[in-house]
């Protein structure tokens, strides 16, 4: 098949990384040369530098989409951005052209509203970017079986699972990904157990299995911080940001990236808890009434 993946960011490489692997032929669209030749070298690097993988880049639309059977919009931008992409594609393609949307902050529902033929329009979630074994088909109020049907087929093509949910503020990965996240800081908070042995609780000794607090310092408190804020604002108060959350993005300590968070981070290992371990309380012993 031919995609086109439209954006150079973080989302459109891991987009356009995953259907190379898949052995379909990628055109990955930016605005800026440089920068497209530059995530097309980052990903030829990923299949050791092989020039006959199957990618190029241009910052032509036109030339990106002429012909393609899926256009993946992964640019960034609010809805009215994503709505003028996906509205000026459509004049570009086929009528059997699916266009799918990849943001997890966005409604497709509202994206699909830019087309003429909103029946062709689904969202498209890579779940644990770019190899996760889930990628999620977001269905809008547009989408028909038909287009179901087509893009549940190619996500199987790129050797994942589709999982099909409706267009629904944070999807269905983002909401459990999070609630896990805040739960486990609120006990944190509430001094239930130390930072290990709440993401050991988690794991249940699956090696391969990050804890929510692991996972928390490695998507960057703030990032983390951001989407509960949004998520808060979307659904309800049940995805309120707990406080230490707060607290520690504003003293500087966001993850990975700067070295601490829940965790202190040596050489991209999370060592020690950064928090001490509480003191969970004990009976003592029976007094010696003798």
């Amino acid at each position: 098949m031919i995609v086109a993946v439209l954006g150079t960011g973080q989302r459109g490489r891991d987009v356009a990384q995953r259907c190379v692997r898949a052995g379909h032929e990628v055109r990955l669209r930016g605005t800026d040369a440089s920068d497209v030749m530059d995530r097309v070298d980052e990903i030829r690097r990923a299949f050791n530098r092989d020039l006959s993988a199957g990618i190029d880049g241009t910052t032509g639309l036109e030339s990106a989409v002429s012909g393609s059977d899926v256009v993946i919009d992964a640019t960034n931008g609010g809805t009215e951005s994503h709505r003028e992409v996906v509205a000026e594609t459509e004049t570009m393609v086929e009528d059997e052209t699916i266009i799918a949307v990849s943001d997890t902050s966005l409604s497709v529902t509202a994206v699909a509203t830019g087309l003429r033929s909103p029946d062709r329009a689904v969202g498209l979630n890579l779940v644990d970017p770019p190899d996760g074994a889930i990628v999620e088909v977001v269905i809008a109020e547009q989408t028909t079986a038909a287009t179901r049907d087509r893009v549940t087929d190619f996500v199987k093509s790129l050797d994942a699972s589709p999982v099909v949910v409706r267009d629904t503020p944070g999807f269905a990965a983002l909401r459990l990904e999070l609630a896990a996240i805040a739960e486990a800081i609120r006990m944190v908070e509430d001094a239930v157990a130390g930072i290990r042995d709440i993401d050991r609780t988690f794991e249940r000794g699956e090696s391969d299995r990050d804890g929510p607090l692991v996972r928390a310092d490695r998507h960057g408190l703030e990032t983390v911080l951001t989407a509960l804020e949004d998520l808060s604002k979307r659904l309800d108060e049940r995805f309120a940001p707990p406080a230490l959350l707060r607290q520690k993005v504003a003293d500087g300590q966001r993850g990975a990236v700067t070295g601490e968070g829940f965790y202190v981070w040596e050489d991209g290992t999370p060592t020690t808890g950064a928090e001490p371990d509480p003191d969970v309380p004990t009976r003592d012993s029976e007094p010696d009434l003798r």
